[in-house]
């Protein structure tokens, strides 16, 4: 398997991807939930003003020729852009909040000095992947300020983290949907469910099947097109897309331990580190709670992205009922 193309990947890689999810703000009305009329999102207890949002996409507006030809030309496809904008704040957000929780702090030397080395490369990040619209400025610092607090993030519990899990490949969303629905209806019988799901895809490819069920993995061994369980608790049944292969993986978090030892096996885990950071920002976001005003769309708690409607979310995140 190849790696997945997500939000939970190496940071600079990931703001081209990101901009497949965007909306532009335009005029006044309600807030989240009807609620505050400031606020493009509430994180847990604090919140992205609608004006700071604004604000920037003025002035991605303002300082690129490109951006203002893709809004008067063909204004359908600025929202991705917007929606982008709403995300990194959001994200900055909840970066803050865990990194305050956890005691982990950056220089701002520190942040200056990626800064400066990323905008002499010349080669900054974009908003599209189709579209010169660079990240810059304001919004550039904090993403690289985000990137490096996910990075020690990641540090204090990358070695010793270890989640219990089964997995399974569908073709498409319907596949995925209807495995999801399966295990939470039936979740004693995982093991089957997914040994009997794998089994038709495996034997597509020759040789003896291998069972997927009742894993147990760490940021460190574990394949990188299923990161994004790493943003999920245990009892969490979810779906995503892996784009290079054109098929969405099913996986079930049966367990999940942050103090597990040493879990390495004696591998450099620093590669990733931000990676698992990331991951944890939007798992801590996911239960601060993520409200986020309609007009841009919808928050994905797995992912940590912002898509145009429930229709159109780019993964799935359930979780199993329990008796208690």
């Amino acid at each position: 398997m190849r790696t997945v193309t997500i939000a939970i990947r190496r940071p600079i890689a990931v703001l081209a991807a990101c901009a497949a999810v965007g909306a532009l703000v335009t005029g006044c009305g309600a807030g989240p939930g009807g609620g505050d009329i400031g606020a493009a999102a509430i994180v847990g207890s604090g919140q992205v003003s609608l004006e700071s949002v604004q604000q920037r996409i003025t002035d991605v507006l303002a300082g690129s020729p490109d951006a203002r030809q893709l809004q008067q030309q063909k204004p359908s496809t600025f929202p991705p852009i917007a929606r982008t904008i709403v995300q990194l704040a959001v994200w900055d957000e909840a970066t803050r909040q865990l990194a305050a929780k956890l005691g982990v702090t950056v220089s701002e030397a520190q942040v200056d000095q990626v800064y400066a080395q990323q905008t002499a490369s010349g080669q900054l990040p974009s908003y599209s992947d189709t579209k010169n619209i660079p990240v810059k400025g304001d919004v550039l610092k904090g993403y690289l300020r985000d990137s490096l607090l996910w990075q020690a993030i990641g540090a204090k519990q990358v070695r010793t983290t270890a989640v219990t899990y089964d997995y399974a490949v569908t073709q498409d969303r319907n596949g995925a949907q209807a495995l999801v629905d399966k295990i939470l209806a039936h979740p004693d019988q995982h093991t089957a469910i997914i040994n009997q799901a794998m089994a038709g895809a495996q034997s597509q490819d020759g040789g003896k099947p291998k069972s997927t069920a009742n894993l147990t993995g760490s940021p460190a061994s574990t394949p990188q097109e299923l990161a994004p369980m790493f943003a999920a608790n245990a009892g969490s049944v979810i779906a995503f897309p892996v784009q290079q292969e054109n098929i969405w993986v099913v996986a079930y978090v049966q367990k999940r331990s942050e103090n597990a030892g040493d879990t390495t096996g004696g591998q450099d885990v620093s590669q990733v580190a931000g990676s698992f950071g990331q991951s944890q920002m939007i798992r801590y976001a996911a239960q601060s709670g993520v409200t986020l005003n309609p007009r841009f769309g919808v928050w994905e708690p797995l992912t940590g992205l912002v898509s145009p409607s429930d229709g159109e979310s780019s993964s799935i995140l359930k979780t199993v009922k329990t008796n208690s």
